[in-house]
């Protein structure tokens, strides 16, 4: 990277489970990053800043939308972790526009997720279609990018995406598959895959929709943080020629995937680790009353590969699944 002691990296959230893992790793693998961080509440600040004595703390929300542009306006780089807010991020990718020379070389990540690869229109059915498609961030990155807008997440990555091009400042999608293990973060440390573990335990068997044979792809927290600040690095090496293979914007959109997992596996490993023999098959609205989200989350999956990181050198350093399962006692799956 270039001198690292003046690069200045600002962070929204921290508190959750993919922001607080992300502000760990990137706080260990490079401390003379000057690292400021978004916080809701003092209490939560009081106990960051005992873990991260030399993280900058800035008291606000994610509604706080002048301290959002003056504080990326002061950075060389943004991670956004807290959802899909469109007026923040777009506040954001203001204030770097303001302190950029107007070339669209790669100055924020927006993590978003694979659920707009779901057309919700079809039946939710658990069973996998002999015609599923794998869709690679390469090949389909503009079909990604043009899908309805009525899906999950394309709205706002569209709009991200459009505005950033406005701007001049060049924005990257991060898209995760399904998140196992434990989130290296101080004040959250299980995600959406103890949901799941959870129903389980209540009703005494695993359980799926249709034959589970539909699958999503699947990363580590860990990889993921990996792959976050894999980037930051990647985009602010010395060089302009190095960060302009880093695709932004219609370029810019970013799997990060290890590997796929059928529900059906998912619910005989779980089973398997309870103790609990049988598999039961419910119904799309018994699915939604154990969860509202239980039919998309049990009932719908979508497949795909990384292969803008591998290009870049990046790889997964987790592949087993089952282990993350069990990761230091986690009830999850």
């Amino acid at each position: 990277m270039t001198n690292s002691s003046t690069l200045r990296v600002f962070l929204t959230g921290v508190t959750g489970f993919v922001g607080g893992s992300v502000l760990a790793s990137l706080y260990t693998a490079h401390p003379d990053i000057q690292i400021t961080a978004l916080v809701r509440k003092e209490s939560d600040a009081e106990q960051l800043q005992l873990v991260y004595p030399n993280l900058l703390i800035v008291i606000g929300t994610i509604t706080s939308l002048s301290l959002l542009t003056s504080n990326a306006a002061a950075a060389d780089f943004v991670v956004h972790m807290a959802g899909d807010n469109l007026p923040a991020v777009r506040t954001m990718i203001d204030g770097l526009a303001s302190s950029s020379d107007g070339s669209p070389l790669p100055k924020i990540i927006c993590i978003s997720g694979p659920r707009s690869l779901i057309d919700r229109s079809l039946p939710v059915t658990g069973t996998a279609s002999p015609s599923e498609k794998i869709w690679s961030d390469v090949a389909d990155a503009h079909t990604i990018l043009s899908l309805p807008k009525e899906r999950m997440h394309a709205e706002a990555d569209q709009e991200i995406i459009r505005h950033s091009i406005a701007k001049g400042v060049g924005t990257i999608l991060l898209s995760p598959g399904q998140l196992w293990g434990r989130s290296k973060g101080l004040l959250r440390k299980e995600g959406h895959a103890a949901t799941y573990y959870a129903a389980v335990k209540r009703r005494g068997r695993a359980f799926v929709i249709g034959d589970g044979s539909v699958a999503w792809s699947w990363i580590s927290k860990d990889d993921l943080d990996d792959a976050v600040v894999f980037l930051i690095e990647q985009a602010l090496k010395s060089g302009k020629e190095r960060r302009e293979q880093l695709g932004v914007n219609m370029e810019g959109y970013y799997f990060v995937q290890a590997g796929d997992v059928s529900l059906i596996e998912r619910a005989e490993a779980v089973n398997k680790r309870l103790g609990f023999t049988e598999v039961e098959r419910v119904s799309v609205e018994v699915a939604a009353e154990i969860h509202p989200f239980g039919p998309l989350m049990w009932g719908c999956g979508a497949r795909f590969r990384a292969d803008k990181l591998r290009k870049l050198g990046w790889r997964p350093k987790e592949v087993d699944w089952r282990a993350l399962m069990e990761e230091e006692g986690g009830e999850r799956a």
